[in-house]
């Protein structure tokens, strides 16, 4: 897993250079931490609280996707709230109207495709986004995607490593059963432990999602709760032949938002989507 992961960075460190030549880092000394070396157990703790304190979002963002069986660009509408629930406005790029709409409310699922007049439902799990994104995951993991942290491996076990290359902190994570391993980059300038990339791979090695993010800001939830937010995010499943590309706009989080918002009726007679 670490050997993969390193030779991603590499890989990152090398195209940077290539593009930016007088990049800080390209050939330069290596990154010494500026901070004491903190234990896994602090890092993890870090990132299961930004987890526990991620309740809602709102969100507009112009994405690089698929919907049915065409890839398009255009804005998003998207808000979230933990207990599975979740809707996504797809707009039509020619214009504001909705090409696609999708309702998680926590137990079942709607999807509209008003491009192409038929519509699907069933059980909210990690299926029902990838019926509009093709990105299956499960609705409360998405989320915490969306407000710029990462699921976690629960009860995982792993090791820290310090990337002096990039000056990121590596957390190379297993499953007590071993089924599944995770790596994490997190962004050790000021100590900011923003998550640059986190991927997922199961017993085989494969990759069963990975998440880059960068150009990070400060956000003020509504709550008093404070983040830090990618302006530019990009999820993979390789294995599915799926990519997400997301330049983040406007967000809010932690803010109230109506159960009601997350349920879609479906008109009568509308066909089934192929």
């Amino acid at each position: 897993m670490r050997h993969g992961y390193r030779a991603f960075l590499s890989v990152m460190t090398i195209s940077a250079c290539l593009g930016l030549m007088t990049a800080a880092g390209c050939g330069s000394k290596p990154v010494k931490r500026a901070y004491p070396e903190p234990a896994l157990a602090e890092l993890l703790e870090h990132l299961t609280e930004k987890n526990r304190s991620a309740r809602s979002f709102r969100a507009e963002s112009v994405m690089d996707y698929w919907v049915g069986g065409e890839r398009v660009k255009g804005t998003v509408l998207l808000m979230g709230r933990k207990g599975a629930r979740v809707r996504i406005n797809a707009l039509n790029p020619t214009g504001d109207n909705v090409a696609a709409d999708l309702a998680c409310d926590g137990i079942g699922f709607e999807f509209i495709n008003y491009n192409e007049n038929c519509q699907l439902n069933g059980l909210c799990d990690k299926d029902s986004i990838a019926e509009l994104l093709r990105i299956r995951l499960e609705p409360d993991d998405f989320m915490l995607m969306v407000m710029g942290t990462t699921p976690l491996i629960p009860d995982a076990q792993g090791t820290l490593t310090w990337d002096d290359k990039n000056g990121y902190e590596v957390l190379d994570l297993v499953s007590p059963d071993g089924q599944f391993t995770q790596s994490i980059a997190l962004d050790g300038r000021e100590r900011r432990w923003d998550v640059i990339t986190s991927e997922l791979r199961d017993a085989r090695g494969n990759v069963l999602w990975r998440l880059r993010n960068k150009d990070f800001s400060p956000l003020q939830a509504q709550d008093g709760a404070s983040f830090r937010v990618p302006g530019k995010s990009q999820l993979e499943q390789p294995d599915e032949k799926a990519d997400l590309l997301v330049e983040w706009r406007e967000r809010a989080f932690n803010l109230d938002i109506e159960t009601a918002r997350f349920d879609m009726e479906i008109p009568p007679g509308l066909p089934s989507c192929k």
